[in-house]
């Protein structure tokens, strides 16, 4: 009976682990970390492989992994750190899952964008070269936000992807639009003429909801216990600070923006765009603080994953741990997934 019973239960949690796999297709998580360069500290691939092992007990099959590889290579030599990433891709595709290998750099901008070409245009001959067999369980996402102007980064792109396919022709590459992968710019390019090609954007709207409370922004997202979707009853007022900057147009605003039908039609000005053009088109970063109420957090992420599934685009969020994690946070991992 004992025998029975056990079987009964391995088989039923088999079940439902397939069952929760099969249902979040289109939903993926960055594991974050080695993106830090302010931390300044080496971090061990053993802790990556444990946090993918928790996701991968949650029913998420597809990763992001953010890394400042420049800063990484000065930790440790690129064949050391390398080495270690393979360590993470051999885990991932024991698993038969799938891995962005995205690359952070930090100081990646108007004025800087030609003296850094030739590091990261290196650093990826490295990279891709290292691993370039294991095209089935990974992508590579070039530069992470670039802010660039469209035709300098345009320039970038072509030289970088054409360094890559020295090394690997396979691996399906990951291309974001200036102004910090915005949907807009993306909106407005002329798809890359190159095979294996993902375009992708990042959504972080309404931003005055998504960032509120940010430090790190400033004055315009001063605000707290701004509610999703919105409610006029439960609306805080603005906050002294906020007024005179976006933030305070955006809270006018916010009546308009903060409802599922808002954020279906800013993301349909790039599916429109995608489908025109015949190409795919991910979704790599989206999410909330983790400072809102959870009521609120559910209520936007249920809207707005709805509206990726909708249009079958696959989706990453911000983070699983950190100010916008949702770690150990069983009812937030519940309207995810």
């Amino acid at each position: 009976m004992n025998i029975l019973k056990a079987s009964f239960i391995i088989l039923a949690l088999l079940s439902f682990d397939i069952a929760k796999a099969q249902y979040n297709t289109n939903i993926g998580i960055n594991i974050t970390g080695y993106e830090r360069f302010w931390e300044d500290k080496i971090l061990d691939y053993k802790d990556v492989i444990d946090e993918i092992d928790e996701l991968y007990y949650q029913g998420i099959k597809d990763i992001r992994l953010p890394i400042s590889f420049e800063h990484q290579f000065k930790l440790k030599s690129k064949r050391r750190f390398l080495r270690d990433l393979t360590k993470i891709i051999k885990h991932v595709k024991k698993k038969n899952m799938t891995l962005i290998v995205c690359y952070f750099d930090h100081t990646l901008d108007k004025h800087t964008n030609y003296t850094n070409l030739n590091t990261i245009k290196n650093n990826w001959k490295h990279i891709s070269h290292k691993l370039r067999k294991y095209s089935k369980y990974i992508y590579y996402e070039i530069v992470n936000e670039p802010n660039l102007y469209p035709n300098q980064w345009d320039d970038m792109v072509s030289e970088i992807i054409s360094e890559i396919r020295k090394e690997d022709a396979t691996t399906k590459i990951l291309i974001g639009a200036t102004n910090y992968n915005s949907i807009y710019e993306l909106s407005r390019k002329t798809p890359f003429a190159y095979n294996n090609i993902v375009y992708i954007f990042h959504f972080y709207e309404p931003f005055i909801f998504t960032h509120q409370g940010a430090n790190w922004i400033g004055n315009q997202t001063k605000t707290v216990n701004i509610p999703y979707p919105y409610d006029s009853i439960k609306m805080p007022k603005i906050h002294f600070k906020t007024i005179g900057t976006a933030g305070e147009v955006n809270f006018k605003d916010y009546k308009h923006m903060a409802n599922k039908t808002s954020l279906n039609d800013k993301i349909n000005i790039v599916i429109k765009w995608a489908k025109q053009n015949n190409v795919e088109l991910w979704c790599t970063e989206f999410g909330t603080i983790n400072s809102i109420p959870e009521e609120y957090r559910c209520n936007y992420f249920s809207d707005l994953i709805s509206v990726f599934r909708d249009q079958n685009i696959k989706c990453y969020l911000w983070e699983y741990k950190g100010n916008f994690g949702v770690y150990s946070n069983s009812k937030i991992l519940d309207c995810l997934l």
